[in-house]
C-alpha cells in the first residue's frame, strides 16, 4: 500500500475525513494526524505527511535525536 493509501484509510477509520490537516507516517505506519504541517524538528528524517488533496511532504536532514530540518514537498511546486 502506498503512503497516500495508508493515510486515506487512516482518515476514514479515525474520522478525520473533511477535517484537513495531514496524516504523518514513518516506515509505512501512521504516527499521527496534525491540523497543520509544522515543526519538522518534532519528527525524525524520513517521515511522510499526506494531506486530503493527495500532496505529500518528507522530512529531511537532521537526525533521530534532534529531529528533521525541514518538510520537503514531494510534488512539483
Amino acid at each position: 500500500m502506498t503512503p497516500l493509501e495508508v493515510a486515506r484509510r487512516s482518515r476514514e477509520e479515525s474520522g478525520y475525513v473533511g477535517r484537513g490537516g495531514v496524516i504523518v507516517l514513518f516506515n509505512g505506519d501512521v504516527q499521527s494526524w496534525v491540523n497543520v504541517l509544522r515543526n519538522p524538528d518534532h519528527w525524525q528524517p524520513g517521515c511522510i505527511a499526506a494531506d486530503e488533496a493527495g500532496r505529500t511532504w518528507t522530512t529531511i536532514a537532521g537526525n533521530q535525536g534532534d529531529g528533521a530540518l525541514m518538510w520537503l514537498p514531494n510534488d512539483p511546486v
